[in-house]
């Protein structure tokens, strides 16, 4: 039993990977990541969006070092993911290989240029991904409150924050018309922000209108699941727990 099975079991009765004729192409997900990291929330979303039943486990900074760990992620990255006997890790690679292997159609542009500018998006938001990590353990998980550090992280996202308000300011999604993967990353990220420092989002017109747009619509797959609804809360990020995609109308 390697680690996937010990913290993201993926056994649990009824789950539609299981049994039956979706076994032949599809089974249930195992992720592990953490809560308060945004890459391992945008990997939750992705399945959601995508019809994919997720088991999800926590890991600590200290276990990616780990021999258990590195056994199932090269260089202890982070979060993971297995699929049978197909594993993966980072969320670059997670949420394209959802993106391909789900059931809603793709999230990435198929126009080039528009493609790219997602693949822009995508890398501004893991690139504030340590310091929202940062903002979440002095707000949340250890509430130190350092007000240096604090400080530091809120002039880091502000611009970008400042950035994306302006991109949404004509269009009802970073895809335009039409919900895209960067919306996803942005979605992740935005969250945790909101929930150490809502000022940051509610100052922020667009993007608050935007969350809300989100947090609203149902699955990209056509189910009835509101992907973002997954997303943890405060209690949940202090108790180290991630919530599972459990599908219920496929």
């Amino acid at each position: 039993m390697d680690i996937f099975d010990q913290r993201a079991i993926a056994d649990t009765e009824g789950e539609y990977g299981l049994s039956g004729d979706m076994k032949k192409t599809q089974y249930v997900l195992q992720l592990l990541g953490a809560p308060f990291c945004a890459e391992t929330l945008k990997c939750i979303l992705i399945a959601a969006e995508q019809g994919m039943e997720m088991n999800c486990g926590t890991v600590t900074m200290a276990e990616l070092s780990g021999e258990e760990f590195c056994s199932v992620s090269e260089f202890g990255l982070a979060p993971a993911l297995k699929e049978n006997d197909y594993f993966t890790a980072g969320s670059k690679a997670i949420t394209e290989y959802i993106n391909a292997r789900g059931l809603g159609f793709s999230l990435i542009p198929k126009n080039v240029t528009q493609a790219a500018q997602q693949e822009m998006l995508m890398d501004k938001s893991r690139a504030l991904s340590a310091t929202i990590a940062t903002l979440i353990d002095e707000t949340i998980v250890t509430a130190s409150n350092d007000t240096v550090k604090i400080t530091a992280a809120q002039e880091i996202l502000a611009p970008a924050l400042d950035e994306l308000n302006d991109l949404l300011a004509n269009d009802k999604f970073l895809g335009g018309k039409n919900f895209a993967i960067a919306d996803l990353h942005w979605t992740a990220s935005c969250h945790l922000i909101e929930l150490a420092m809502p000022e940051l989002i509610n100052s922020r017109t667009n993007i608050k209108t935007w969350l809300a747009a989100i947090r609203s619509k149902k699955s990209n797959c056509g189910q009835a699941l509101i992907a973002a609804s997954l997303l943890p809360t405060a209690d949940e990020i202090k108790a180290n727990t991630l919530n599972n995609v459990v599908i219920t109308d496929f």
